[in-house]
């Protein structure tokens, strides 16, 4: 019979711990907490190597890069932050929400980054340009998780709706040059993105249009990609 063991229990907070995350090579962890900090704990010294407490409110959900080099945080406050760890600097703070953001994933080139609120929406956000570039809606009530595919061609959302949501992305077409120079120099609007689901069937466009890289529905395995 297999017994549960407990390695270290010196991790701690001083309230509810809401969320924590491995570093991708292991080596660190990092969590949230009500008590309106987020930890960075080293695994070998399981010491706290690291503590950001710039919360108005606390953060529901952290995680790292694919570099392991920044986390993000998403905050009961409606904001998103992307943090430095290695010189515990605040690089990035994104108000593009009208409630708590519960969960963010990064894509894995680690150049977006895709946000699940309260206020039913998904955000992406081009972290090359610091900017919101596409608001997703398909959820009729907040949106808890959200997670890239491991290719980053797909993402998959759930909420309060009781639906699981599937999406696709063209990211994993383009390169970071080819985005920013499409984004330069693109002279029309893309397409709204559009959602595959298993219920409803039908798309959600987003409320009114900006220039970004395209997301294009998905119907029976088959994507029309535009040019």
């Amino acid at each position: 019979m297999y017994r549960q063991r407990f390695l270290y229990s010196l991790y701690r907070h001083t309230h509810w711990v809401r969320c924590a995350k491995f570093s991708p090579d292991g080596r660190l962890i990092v969590s949230c907490s009500e008590d309106k900090t987020i930890k960075i704990w080293d695994t070998t010294n399981k010491q706290c190597v690291n503590n950001f407490s710039d919360f108005v409110g606390f953060a529901n959900f952290v995680d790292f890069n694919p570099s392991g080099t920044c986390i993000a945080s998403a905050g009961s406050d409606h904001t998103v932050k992307i943090w430095d760890i290695r010189v515990n600097k605040l690089l990035q703070h994104y108000q593009v929400h009208s409630g708590g953001v519960n969960c963010v994933s990064f894509h894995p080139s680690g150049n977006y980054l895709i946000t699940a609120s309260s206020d039913g929406t998904l955000k992406i956000l081009d972290l090359l340009e610091g900017r919101l570039i596409y608001t997703l809606q398909g959820h009729t009530g907040p949106v808890f998780t959200v997670t890239f595919s491991k290719g980053g061609e797909l993402f998959t959302s759930g909420g309060a709706d009781a639906q699981v949501l599937l999406w696709r992305t063209n990211f994993d077409e383009l390169n970071c040059k080819d985005v920013i120079k499409r984004n330069l120099k693109r002279l029309h609007f893309d397409s709204p993105p559009h959602l595959l689901d298993i219920y409803p069937r039908t798309p959600h466009p987003q409320e009114g249009k900006i220039e970004t890289v395209e997301l294009q529905k998905m119907i029976g395995g088959t994507s029309a990609l535009s040019p």
